[in-house]
């Protein structure tokens, strides 16, 4: 009888995985993709300043609101009045605004947007000049948003929304250009070009990274009685923005100053009164008053300046009356006759100055910290240094500062550097009661401060064969902010004196 052949089942057998089986090979990675040799490399711009968070903090009340030409006729159907739907969904205070590009493209829709038409002509609403030639009313939109993130949109079209969801100056320069515009007559207009903005940061843009407040500087010599002058302008312009202008940045603080070695120019009684007498408050510190080892000190009332929101806030000021903003790096300021029709006077206010054999940087450390403290401290060692705390208004930190190294490039922060800011300051800081009296840093602050022999450069420079004048002004140092608006008014005196413009009626 024979014997019957078994097979073995299959779910018994075990087989060994071969060394090229596909399951062994790991998930291939997508490749990236090289670009042809007749393809541009695709760039991505830098994130704008005020964008990192999850809203804009260039926005603020009142809300300019740019209105699409659909959204007005829809607010119609609707039954709705925009100013106080507006207000009651922001809860802040609105102004409805309309380019001329929304107003052309309602006139040409005709006759069954004529009721549109007219309450986009409301005179209530705001309204904004188009510098270019007729477009599309989107594309003014986005260009517009997209240059200046200010304006908030109201719209229901669902395409321009996509558009608008894809959108990723020093200040003396900005207070020059919003002063001059505030006293140009209608027939004359002005464009605002730099290479950077306050919505951007670079090492040699100077102004986000100062303290910034308000002090006095005693001196006896023509430079220091023209920047005292300047000065007291620029500080009768705190106090107006501070009263009236909540969110600009700028706030009133006391103000105390200790010297343990006061140099020669703090002794005078004359340049004190000249440098101190106008400042609210203003009272000089007995022995008693003061710390020990501190041999001069006085006390006033002063301002504090948060750099990146006040910048803002011009630029914003600027745009808001109509003025026109170009991105644009000069390499000359004879190029800015150049950058439209009929250009006669170019203000230079460039920090450096474009190769001025007599400018120079001034290269300044300071340290951030989340410490907060209610007045601004200036304290002078007895080996003659300088250390001082300046908090930034609308919480926005406490500055730790006071290193001034002429000609000095160095692009990285000192880790030494910042540890002696630090132990200065902590002997004199007011830290909170139960804390343990310990800076908490948020991060070290670089900056050039665009300094010049003799002061600031601040006259007329008419250019060959009359083909314009070239007004110039720079090299502050590090008193930018202090002498701001003074330093606009006597550019617009000085181009007025000349003939260069005409103010307009204050009628």
């Amino acid at each position: 009888m024979g014997v019957q052949k078994k097979t073995r089942k299959f779910a018994q057998m075990k087989r060994a995985i071969k060394a090229h089986d596909e399951r062994l090979k790991k998930p291939s990675t997508t490749k990236k993709e090289q670009p042809k040799e007749d393809q541009l490399t695709r760039q991505i711009t830098q994130a704008p300043s005020n964008m990192f968070f999850a809203a804009n903090t260039a926005l603020g009340p009142p809300y300019h609101v740019l209105v699409d030409t659909n959204f007005v006729s829809h607010a119609i159907r609707a039954k709705q009045d925009m100013l106080t739907s507006m207000m009651d969904l922001l809860y802040a205070k609105c102004i409805p605004t309309f380019s001329d590009c929304t107003i052309a493209e309602l006139e040409k829709l005709g006759d069954k947007y004529r009721l549109a038409l007219r309450v986009a002509k409301d005179p209530r609403w705001s309204r904004v000049k188009c510098s270019h030639k007729g477009t599309y009313a989107d594309d003014c939109i986005v260009d517009r948003v997209t240059k200046h993130r200010i304006y908030i949109v109201a719209t229901n079209d669902q395409d321009l929304c996509r558009r608008l969801r894809k959108i990723p100056a020093g200040v003396i320069g900005l207070s020059c250009a919003l002063y001059i515009q505030q006293h140009l007559t209608p027939s004359q207009s002005l464009i605002l070009s730099a290479r950077e903005f306050p919505h951007t940061t670079s090492l040699n843009y100077a102004s986000p990274w100062a303290g910034a407040h308000y002090r006095p500087v005693p001196g006896s010599t023509p430079q220091f009685t023209r920047e005292e002058s300047q000065a007291k302008r620029t500080y009768a312009h705190f106090k107006n923005l501070a009263a009236h202008e909540q969110g600009c940045g700028v706030q009133s603080v006391p103000g105390v100053e200790y010297l343990e070695n006061p140099p020669v120019e703090y002794l005078a009684p004359e340049n004190i009164r000249n440098a101190y007498a106008h400042l609210d408050g203003f009272e000089r510190l007995t022995e008693g008053e003061c710390p020990p080892g501190v041999k001069w000190g006085v006390r006033y009332q002063t301002f504090v300046v948060n750099p990146p929101v006040y910048c803002a806030y011009l630029l914003r000021q600027f745009v808001l009356r109509g003025g026109e903003v170009r991105e644009y790096t000069f390499v000359d300021p004879r190029e800015a006759f150049h950058l439209a029709d009929g250009v006669k006077t170019v203000v230079n206010c460039s920090g450096m100055g474009f190769g001025d054999e007599k400018s120079f940087i001034i290269r300044g450390q300071t340290c951030l910290v989340r410490n907060p403290c209610s007045l601004t401290i200036t304290r002078q060692n007895i080996d003659g240094s300088w250390s001082f705390c300046i908090p930034r208004p609308l919480d926005g930190g406490t500055i730790i500062g006071g290193t001034k190294q002429p000609h000095n490039w160095d692009p990285k922060p000192s880790l030494e550097t910042r540890a002696q800011l630090l132990a200065n300051a902590a002997k004199w800081f007011p830290f909170a009661e139960g804390s343990k009296e310990q800076f908490d840093v948020i991060r070290d602050i670089l900056g050039r401060r665009p300094a010049r022999e003799g002061g600031m450069r601040l006259e007329a420079e008419k250019l060959d064969r009359g083909s314009g004048t070239l007004v110039h002004a720079y090299g502050a140092g590090g008193r930018g902010f202090e002498l701001s608006w003074g330093v606009a008014e006597d550019v617009f005196g000085l181009m007025k004196k000349i003939g260069l413009v005409r103010e307009k009626a204050s009628l």
